[in-house]
């Protein structure tokens, strides 16, 4: 048996898979099979010396590339940072791109054991052993690393080995790059070099036609370059530039295949986490989401007033992903197995942010889940990779962060208590609105903190136009929604504020009974823990409550 140990004396892993682009904020945790042995071969040359793969270097790389490994993996905590890098330019010309630099944060003394079940003669053994004991880095350049070569492992540890079929409970599927087969890239390599010197011959044969020439075949010199396209074997697929194949084409770097790993859900954990020793038994509540566009329109986020259509986007996206073939969770759908809807809204709600510098525009979602994440929510939080919506800009997502509403409370103010409370996103009312009864403004406001178990508010007000407050008892529906005006103390009437004029108030499948959309302030006889959301679209955006003062 051959075992590689690694621990990461700086506390990071930097690595993005090869199927990913940099602004998804994915980590590649296991580190693939190709990109171990990739590793192992910089090393040579950088730091052994190597001018040349010698043949003792060969045998050990085809005897390694002919097994699939098997990880034994410390669970890390996932981070990331933003910042600008140069593309073109200096000074005041330069222009910059904005990225995401996604890492694993890893405990002190964290060990990451590779197990080959293949044993190694004593020659490409002992070459291992000085790869693995020089080997700097294993990843980006700035996830250094102490390697170390075992006869076995320790004992206790929980593998996580490819798949045969599906994953298993407690597990997600995750897709690694690996260095095929030897024999069998062999084969792959010549039926590719006689299709493609069929084709060339085809092509010249018909050119040759057409000016009235015979066709003698290509030259050694043409079917010379067809074979230069692709490494001679395995061994050589390992030292092919990343960014010669990507120009060229490749999916893939040729000489690989994608494996399937089964890991542990957990395996990977947001850095925000810090229950107490009591919450971890419990379900979490809360996820943070971060949101960015892509490197190309790096300034292009949503503005908040489309928040209700990218949530509604985003939404789907996780009703997707948490349905394994059984149905979606119940946590992002409100129904049960037995098709009861949640009526008392302790199904997720996913709430807009804006946390960064710009406040017109939507960089987090929290997705609020009283009832708790089930399994399914969790593999879809964790698997979540991109939203979109209709010709709108791509946006990826990034789990910042799971918890407990607690947890989160520093990072996002509006879950903590106060006694007033006012809208951050339009309130569209649930039902049609009526002067007085059950559904007048007032009474629906009451009725929806009922549904939420929240207490009846000692006071609901609306925003007019000119900045004042008027209470909800002075609302005054008119046939139209543009007739909805507000009697004041002295008989006259005002406009609903126009604070929430731009902000979309429809969702695109369930349009609202009304299409105005109002500001509110609500105020309680004692503190009320947030997040209050309420009325139409609550769900997707609508209707957040956040303490006075702001977010």
């Amino acid at each position: 048996m051959t075992v590689l140990a690694y621990r990461f004396p700086g506390g990071r892993y930097h690595a993005t898979p090869w199927n990913a682009h940099v602004n998804e904020g994915l980590v590649e945790w296991p580190p693939s099979p190709f990109r171990i042995l990739r590793a192992l071969v910089a090393t040579g040359y950088g730091r052994l010396g190597w001018t040349a793969i010698e043949e003792t270097a060969r045998d050990l790389f085809e005897r390694l590339s002919s097994v699939l490994p098997s990880y034994s993996c410390p669970v890390g905590t996932v981070a990331h940072s933003r910042h600008y890098m140069p593309v073109k330019g200096t000074g005041t010309n330069a222009t910059t791109t904005k990225v995401i630099d996604a890492f694993l944060r890893l405990p002190t003394n964290a060990t990451l054991f590779v197990r080959y079940d293949v044993e190694l003669p004593d020659a490409p053994r002992a070459l291992l052993a000085s790869l693995v004991r020089a080997q700097p880095y294993l990843g980006r350049a700035e996830a250094w690393v102490e390697g170390e070569l075992l006869s076995r492992a320790p004992d206790g540890l929980h593998w996580i080995v490819p798949l045969s079929d599906s994953s298993a409970p407690g597990e997600e599927r995750v897709e690694l790059l690996a260095s095929e087969v030897p024999d069998v890239y062999h084969r792959w390599r010549a039926d590719f070099i006689a299709r493609e010197v069929e084709r060339r011959e085809e092509a010249d044969r018909a050119k040759a036609a057409a000016k009235g020439k015979t066709f003698k075949g290509i030259s050694k010199s043409d079917r010379a370059k067809i074979e230069a396209q692709l490494p001679r074997d395995v061994v050589d697929s390992l030292l092919q530039d990343t960014t010669s194949l990507r120009k060229d084409g490749w999916s893939q770097p040729p000489g690989t295949r994608w494996i399937g790993y089964a890991r542990p859900v957990d395996a990977l954990v947001p850095r925000v986490v810090t229950p107490s020793r009591r919450e971890r038994t419990k379900r979490p509540t809360a996820a943070l989401l971060a949101l960015s566009s892509d490197s190309a329109r790096a300034d292009v986020l949503p503005p908040i007033a489309d928040a209700v259509r990218r949530c509604e986007a985003l939404h789907e996206a996780l009703v997707r992903r948490s349905d394994p073939g059984d149905g979606p969770s119940p946590c992002f759908t409100g129904t049960g197995a037995n098709g009861q809807r949640d009526t008392d809204h302790r199904h997720a709600s996913l709430i807009p942010l804006t946390l960064g510098k710009r406040k017109d525009r939507l960089d987090h979602v929290l997705v609020y889940c009283p009832m708790g994440f089930d399994d399914k929510a969790h593999q879809a939080l964790f698997g979540i990779r991109k939203t979109w919506a209709g010709d709108l800009p791509d946006l990826f997502v990034t789990l910042a962060g799971l918890g407990s509403v607690e947890s989160l409370r520093q990072t996002v103010p509006l879950m903590c208590s106060a006694r007033t409370f006012r809208s951050e996103t339009a309130f569209v009312p649930a039902r049609f609105l009526k002067a007085k009864g059950k559904d007048s403004l007032l009474e629906q406001v009451q009725r929806e903190l009922e549904f939420r178990n929240l207490p009846r508010a000692a006071n609901v007000e609306v925003e007019v136009i000119d900045g004042r407050w008027l209470p909800a008892s002075a609302v005054r529906p008119g046939r139209r929604a543009s007739d909805l005006s507000l009697a004041d103390g002295n008989g006259e009437s005002s406009r609903p504020s126009a604070r929430f004029r731009s902000f979309l108030r429809a969702r695109a499948k369930r349009p609202p009974p009304v299409a105005f959309g109002l500001s509110l302030r609500l105020a309680f006889d004692t503190p009320v823990e947030g997040p209050i959301l309420l009325g139409y679209g609550s769900h997707f955006g609508l209707g957040v409550f956040s303490p006075e003062g702001g977010m």
